[in-house]
């Protein structure tokens, strides 16, 4: 399985395509008047409306097979007759605006929904925190700074819509397990070893690290299972993945490591399967 776009351009370190929009002209520092003005004033209208498409049409985050709550939350709900007792939220890889590149990974766990019956979150990272020439590309907060300023808010986003299928289902999940693909698996690394957020383990792909934060989780008490997959032929984030492993063995924290020899920079089925049998386990 595929859950990328595109594999390379998912990658932490990749450049962005050289047909990159120029940045926008700054805004003149002397307002215009008379009928100057007014012809500045409709153009400005203009202006104000087709951001408000480019924002719509940016807006559209959730691939069709997915539901679509506030905050740009997307959610799946396998149809079964029994229903499920795990609830995953999905951390995606950077996605670069407009492109699509999230809908794959979506549909990669949509899938691995349908056949390992769990619930679906897949919420939207913030733009403007990316990594070095993807600073207005969704990501998720990775460094310290941008963690203190937007966790907040993208806590309450999750637990919203937890709350929103918990109330439709009449019960609430026995397990929340935290999935993180490339930049999602780098960001889901720092919330294992800080104890971030209120999950019942964590599913690492295609990435992770946060090794400056060893001191930190050697504090911590609650330490919910990690599984570390990876493929041998990812040049991107390999020794990364393989260093967060070996991090969790120096720590004694429980956990399970996987490097898959034939597999690039993804998820698989039968990685995302491992993960859920080893993560759902009974203590």
């Amino acid at each position: 399985m595929v859950a990328p776009g595109s594999a390379a351009a998912d990658a932490p370190s990749a450049s962005p395509p050289k047909d990159e929009p120029a940045p926008a002209p700054e805004r003149p520092k002397e307002e215009p008047s008379g009928a100057a003005a007014s012809e500045d004033a409709a153009g400005a209208k203009d202006t104000e409306e087709s951001k408000e498409a480019a924002a719509s049409k940016d807006e559209a985050w959730c691939q069709k097979e997915l539901e679509t709550l506030e905050h740009h939350v997307c959610a799946f709900v396998p149809a079964k007759d029994e229903a499920s007792d795990t609830l995953v939220v999905f951390l995606h890889g950077v996605v670069k605006s407009e492109s699509g590149w999230q809908y794959n990974q979506q549909l990669a766990l949509v899938r691995a929904a349908k056949v390992n019956h769990f619930d679906l979150l897949a919420p939207r990272g913030r733009r403007g925190i990316g990594p070095k020439d993807m600073e207005d590309w969704w990501t998720w907060p990775t460094r310290s700074s941008a963690q203190k300023t937007l966790e907040p808010e993208l806590f309450d986003e999750w637990r919203e819509a937890r709350k929103t299928l918990e109330e439709r289902r009449g019960k609430a999940y026995d397990k929340l397990i935290i999935v993180g693909f490339s930049n999602g698996a780098y960001y889901a690394s720092s919330l294992v070893l800080r104890d971030a957020f209120e999950a019942d383990g964590y599913g690492v792909f295609a990435g992770g690290g946060a090794n400056y934060l060893e001191a930190t989780a050697k504090r911590i008490k609650r330490r919910p299972p990690v599984y570390v997959g990876w493929g041998l032929k990812d040049k991107s984030a390999k020794k990364d993945a393989a260093g967060f492993a070996k991090l969790l063995k120096r720590l004694g924290w429980k956990h399970r490591a996987k490097a898959r020899p034939k597999v690039g920079h993804t998820m698989t089925d039968a990685g995302l399967k491992e993960a859920m049998s080893f993560l759902r386990a009974k203590k």
